[in-house]
């Protein structure tokens, strides 16, 4: 039994097409696993409620436990970065690469890797990447920038999971929280990918489509 169920099959002359994140997010909501969950993350250090912090130290107190991120909220966060991206006019299929500042906290670059996944788009994990200087690298990155304000018709009461976490494109960079949460932006459709297409170029060498599920498992996923 195969770890992928393909979009198109694969035949003698044709390799099908296929996309990990489909089989860690999607399909296992399909089968009812949406409330599983598969992401967490420490503690916050400053506890937000729709993007602002929380003073009362009752609130404090019960906000300041580790983060747990079932299936769906995986994949409604994951897929609207995705369209964030693309909304920016990012485009895997031109050689893009993502990539991550140290300062970016570990929820919103493992958010940040399975968005990738779902659109093709490579993310470059190699030592030293974000500091290239290339003009098709997406860097994702700490800012400091104001909350954004409640009661915008386009902004969604959602928690982006993004607060205080930007991206920058050549010389421009956006507030990803303020993204993430504007109605206008649509959630990003999985894309098929063929197996041999580059996903992941890490220090240990470059994973392709069909052979990165088990990476996503191990290092991206809390549980799966």
């Amino acid at each position: 039994m195969t770890d992928f169920h393909y979009f198109a099959v694969p035949t003698a002359t044709d390799p099908g097409t296929l996309n990990p994140v489909y089989e860690l997010l999607d399909f296992p909501i399909a089968m009812g696993k949406a409330e599983d969950i598969v992401l967490t993350g420490p503690a916050p250090e400053k506890p937000l409620v729709d993007g602002r912090e929380v003073t009362d130290p009752r609130l404090v107190n019960a906000l300041s436990v580790p983060v747990e991120l079932d299936r769906a909220e995986v994949l409604d966060r994951s897929s609207k970065l995705a369209g964030v991206l693309r909304a920016m006019g990012v485009v895997p299929e031109s050689g893009a690469r993502l990539t991550f500042a140290e300062d970016v906290p570990p929820l919103a670059r493992a958010l940040g890797v399975l968005a990738a996944a779902r659109i093709g788009l490579v993310v470059d994990l190699r030592a030293g990447a974000s500091s290239d200087s290339a003009s098709d690298l997406v860097v994702l990155h700490a800012i400091e920038d104001e909350p954004v304000e409640p009661g915008r018709t386009s902004v969604r009461v959602t928690r982006s999971r993004f607060e205080g976490v930007g991206v920058a494109i050549g010389s421009e960079t956006a507030n990803l929280d303020q993204a993430m949460r504007d109605s206008r932006v649509e959630f990003a459709a999985v894309v098929p990918l063929d197996p041999q297409r580059t996903l992941l170029l890490t220090d240990d060498g470059d994973l392709a489509a069909g052979t990165s599920l088990d990476w996503y498992r191990t290092e991206v996923l809390s549980a799966s």
